[in-house]
């Protein structure tokens, strides 16, 4: 999408590596912040870490933007999700001490949480750097610019955006509790359709906003009833979902749904894989 150095005759992988840099200190900043808001006890440690869970992927999503769009900048772009991968089993089996660390992103204080859900959220941004990138290539591995491709925006906006909010405000007001596989409620369940809902949206709005309109494929008609859909399935899944097993089965069913609306007429989310490995 940008390419600052262009002028000076460098490639579109070396300000990748630049944009690559500026999306980890981004990430590496909410988690920060986070960490001083919970050291200096304004804010609790669960919502410490449903903070961390709501903007991490929404954050790492919109630096996408960053990237020069080669077909290789997916690949520059999953280096951060992967490092945090890295880190977490690294914390989580102890070969590296961080209390801190620990204290910020799990539930209970354990290294051996971010074994859990917390690595299974990162797994999946790796996934969907290389798998959905929101811009295609073909076979030529050419950027496909006339297509827009929002996968991964349906994927974390109920992810991040109404998983996160559904256990907050379950948490704090959801009164009317009941159990399946693990605790929830019903002003919980409301709460992650809905946040499903306006997390993917504002996330389409972003990439709209910057992007030239002739580039995005699809209107915003089209696009009502597969949000609609994933937004739903996401939650009932999250229904479901055991106890730390939500961060993969949120996104799987995303995924399913995606492809299952292609036997209803829509063709357009057969997404692009095109020879990106």
């Amino acid at each position: 999408m940008v390419n600052l150095l262009i002028g000076l005759g460098l490639p579109n992988w070396a300000w990748d590596i630049i944009a690559l840099i500026l999306t980890f200190l981004a990430i590496l900043i909410l988690i920060r912040v986070n960490d001083i808001l919970r050291k200096r006890e304004i804010i609790p440690i669960y919502i410490s870490r449903k903070v961390i869970h709501i903007f991490a992927a929404p954050i790492f999503l919109v630096c996408w933007l960053l990237f020069s769009g080669d077909y290789y900048s997916r690949y520059f772009a999953m280096v951060v999700p992967l490092l945090f991968v890295l880190l977490f089993i690294a914390i989580g089996t102890g070969m590296i001490k961080n209390e801190e660390f620990v204290n910020t992103m799990s539930r209970e204080g354990k290294p051996s949480e971010l074994l859990r859900g917390t690595l299974f959220y990162a797994v999946v941004m790796v996934l969907s750097s290389i798998f959905f990138w929101y811009v295609p290539v073909n076979n030529t591995l050419q950027p496909v610019w006339t297509i827009f491709v929002p996968t991964a925006i349906l994927i974390f906006g109920p992810l991040a955006g109404g998983d996160g909010f559904a256990d907050l405000i379950g948490r704090r007001f959801g009164k009317r509790k009941f159990h399946i596989f693990a605790e929830k409620s019903l002003l919980g369940t409301l709460a992650m359709f809905v946040f499903s809902l306006l997390g993917t949206l504002g996330l389409l709005f972003v990439f709209w906003l910057v992007l030239d309109p002739i580039y995005a494929s699809v209107n915003v008609t089209a696009l009502i009833i597969p949000i609609l859909a994933v937004c739903l399935v996401c939650t009932i899944v999250e229904v479901f979902s055991p106890r730390n097993l939500d961060n993969l089965l949120i996104p799987l069913f995303a995924v399913i749904t995606l492809f299952a609306l292609t036997w209803f007429g829509y063709p357009y989310f057969l997404w692009h894989i095109g020879p990106i490995l």
